[in-house]
């Protein structure tokens, strides 16, 4: 009874980490489409929105830029922080789309590569996992049996 739940914990890993190689694969494609085609800007950080989490306060950073057009747009960065990432005033690097530059991202690592790179840790570490565990299982009923 024990090694079929080692089994089945086991094969529950093998699943864990190919979903999250595949969510891996998901997030690097939507980073890598949407840098394949935009241009570089630097951004200042102009204000924070504040949003209430229970107790907690998160903040999305507000970034102004000048398109190579002479656009100035102002987007929100992608991510609630528990702090402020960035000193007002601050210059932050930028990728947009020249077509929408309303859908800009900063570009740094953490808000483009964290995402997936997590993923993929996660991912092969459930795969490692799981086909140790696997392989465990079926030496302890190899030795059993004989």
């Amino acid at each position: 009874m024990a090694f079929r739940i080692l089994d089945l914990a086991a094969r529950l890993l093998l699943a864990l980490g190919v979903g999250c190689l595949l969510l891996a694969g998901y997030l690097a494609s939507r980073t890598l489409t949407f840098s394949s085609d935009t241009e570089r800007a630097t951004g200042e950080v102009v204000s924070y929105r504040q949003i209430a989490d229970g107790e907690d306060t998160r903040f999305r950073p507000r970034i102004r830029f000048k398109t190579v057009t002479g656009e100035i747009v102002t987007i929100e960065g992608q991510f609630f922080t528990g702090t402020q990432r960035f000193a007002i005033g601050a210059q932050v690097p930028l990728i947009y789309n020249q077509r929408k530059p309303n859908e800009a991202r900063v570009d740094l690592f953490v808000d483009n590569w964290l995402g997936p790179c997590i993923a993929a840790l996660v991912g092969l570490t459930g795969l490692a996992g799981g086909w140790l565990v696997r392989r465990a299982v079926r030496r302890e009923l190899a030795k059993s049996r004989a």
